[in-house]
């Protein structure tokens, strides 16, 4: 059994590392002490936390009252996905919804601002405090195979905060957890000592501007990387129409922001390109090339990539060739919708110029070229990039 009572210890004791151990249990044992106010330490894929239900003012001042807090350090709240941070940050910007596609699950808390219709201004004054600060929270979805599932059963944001005293160090072994917050917890979720013992790296988001509050699991380049705007185009082999694409889009990115186009990445813009059934590592089509050379690119070391799930989680517009590329995209990942369309802005298809002569392979870079540049004035979320002073 993985439930173990300890003698003069007021708590339980669930071994996750035994063999035998049910794990569907321990979820439902989590979820019975958490709905019935009691405060839980879990284990995430950073380091061990307390854990209380939200809504349950009592477990929170039990929390409070065994943690001990500091006014401008208020606990962070966790989710069980991003939908969920949504319903209480409605009002999240482009910058703070792409973060949070790409970084949760996973050790990094996002600071959001919160509106005024949000239910957490519902609470008590006391517990608004304890997680909110300048009207503002902290947002984990945490990365664990067993939390997950909790937070998916309390159907409720729950206090997430690090299992130990305030103003020391976080805690990775369970006998020191114990020996410093036996005394108030009612169950303890022991995987024993965990693999990253750093904590979520705290990132603040305002508008189309972050900062790092706090480096910790996720270091500043990766959140940079993460923050960046990412285009994506797709059509079937990634040999023809969608590095045409690629390569224009980066042109004419470039130019609007007066950088070399190997430069974009640091004024925050990936344009990358894929195909639904392309074999990797293909070089471009010669006349692909040779059109391209005309637009003064250089496309020799082009190399096919398949779409895969990454591409479509991080991609934030994805732009296909045709209305065929977009029903496919759209039949595979069916929550994809608001980021996805065809590149043409009247809905229709870029013609495909496979085995055709070098002037059918002009007029597609001549379309993607002029339907790149409408798209680039009309979508409101480009124009932020080279609009900024520099």
């Amino acid at each position: 059994m993985c439930f173990q009572y300890y003698q003069c210890m007021p708590f339980e004791r669930i071994n996750l590392r035994l063999s035998n151990c049910d794990w569907n249990a321990a979820v439902c044992k989590t979820v019975d002490v958490l709905q019935e106010g009691g405060v839980v330490v879990v284990p995430t894929e950073t380091v061990y936390g307390l854990a209380v239900r939200l809504f349950d003012t009592q477990a929170v001042h039990k929390l409070i009252e065994l943690k001990g807090r500091n006014d401008n350090h208020p606990f962070a709240l966790a989710f069980p996905n991003t939908d969920a941070i949504e319903d209480v940050c409605s009002e999240m910007s482009p910058l703070a919804l792409r973060l949070a596609r790409r970084c949760l699950p996973g050790p990094v808390s996002l600071v959001l601002d919160v509106p005024s219709e949000s239910t957490l201004w519902k609470l008590p004054p006391e517990i608004q405090n304890t997680v909110l600060l300048q009207s503002a929270i902290s947002c984990r979805v945490p990365d664990h195979p067993l939390l997950l599932p909790v937070l998916g059963e309390i159907n409720e944001p729950i206090v997430l905060t690090s299992a130990n005293k305030s103003g020391r160090g976080e805690s990775t072994s369970v006998e020191q957890i114990i020996a410093d917050l036996g005394e108030g917890i009612d169950l303890l979720l022991d995987e024993g000592s965990l693999s990253s013992p750093k904590p979520s790296t705290i990132v603040k988001v305002v508008g189309d501007e972050y900062m790092i509050l706090r480096e910790g699991a996720l270091k500043s380049d990766t959140i940079k990387r993460l923050a960046a705007l990412m285009i994506l185009f797709v059509c079937t082999g990634n040999t023809c129409r969608s590095p045409m694409a690629e390569h224009l889009c980066e042109k004419i990115l470039a130019e609007r922001l007066h950088c070399p186009a190997e430069s974009l990445d640091q004024h925050g813009i990936v344009v990358l390109s894929a195909g639904l059934t392309a074999a990797e590592g293909k070089p471009a089509s010669a006349n692909t090339v040779e059109v391209l050379k005309e637009y003064g690119i250089e496309a020799d070391n082009h190399r096919s990539l398949r779409l895969n799930e990454t591409h479509v989680r991080f991609a934030d517009y994805i732009f296909a060739m045709t209305r065929h590329h977009r029903e496919r995209i759209l039949s595979m990942w069916h929550n994809v919708d608001s980021r996805l369309s065809v590149l043409r802005t009247d809905g229709g298809d870029i013609i495909d110029p496979r085995g055709c002569s070098m002037d059918v392979y002009r007029v597609c870079a001549e379309q993607i070229y002029t339907e790149i540049n409408q798209r680039l004035d009309n979508e409101e979320g480009y124009t932020s990039f080279w609009r900024k002073p520099n």
